[in-house]
């Protein structure tokens, strides 16, 4: 079982459009019964704790709703809960194409790797907003770790040795504390994750 191995950790707010995708395709991984998931939600105004709540009934893991804040702060808070060997830092809008993707980044954790994170899709298909999505496939060349936040598996002990996020920064605190690891402890493997571009559209990307 690897529920004493991962927790993860799901920041949010007003995601009752994604969330409920997100912890269904959650609960089809290997393995996955009796992980802990806590969600920090920063105060949702629309029904994200109600389709929480629903899923609870539905799912294999353990889910908690702890009261979050800016992202970074709430995967923090999130942290300082880890009794576990690993953490996974998820976005509340991701949703799995594998069903091994966390059973296969813990064998890689436990191979020597301390930092992993896995591909990415846009769910929208838009050719140009996928190539947001291509900048982990050339970290090798840029000599550096890079980890999106979307999906961040590490250590808790390299995670809290490395600082956590920095809370003082408004975006990029993912890719900022990914650059601390070395680079032969970093590993993109080869599943994929799919996320919303809403946020590139938010900063001004229309395709």
């Amino acid at each position: 079982m690897i529920s004493s191995f991962i927790t993860v950790i799901i920041p949010c707010k007003d995601e009752e459009n994604y969330i409920g995708d997100t912890l269904l395709s959650l609960n089809n991984q290997k393995n996955i019964e009796g992980v802990k998931v806590i969600i920090l939600d920063g105060n949702s105004t629309d029904n994200t704790i109600g389709v929480i709540n629903n899923i609870k009934k539905k799912v294999n893991y353990e889910i908690l709703i702890e009261k979050g804040g800016k992202v970074s702060y709430a995967r923090n808070k999130g942290a300082t809960m880890v009794n576990t060997k690993y953490v996974l830092f998820l976005d509340a809008d991701v949703t799995f194409t594998d069903n091994d993707t966390i059973l296969s980044s813990l064998n890689e954790l436990e191979n020597g790797h301390d930092l992993i994170t896995c591909k990415l899709k846009s769910r929208s298909g838009f050719p140009l907003n996928l190539g947001f999505y291509l900048f982990n496939k050339i970290h090798p060349i840029l000599k550096t770790s890079f980890s999106m936040g979307a999906y961040f598996m590490t250590s808790i002990e390299s995670f809290n040795g490395y600082g956590g996020f920095d809370e003082t920064i408004k975006q990029s605190e993912d890719f900022i504390l990914s650059k601390k690891y070395p680079i032969d402890k970093f590993k993109i493997i080869n599943r994929y994750v799919t996320q919303d571009d809403r946020r590139f559209k938010k900063m001004g990307y229309w395709f």
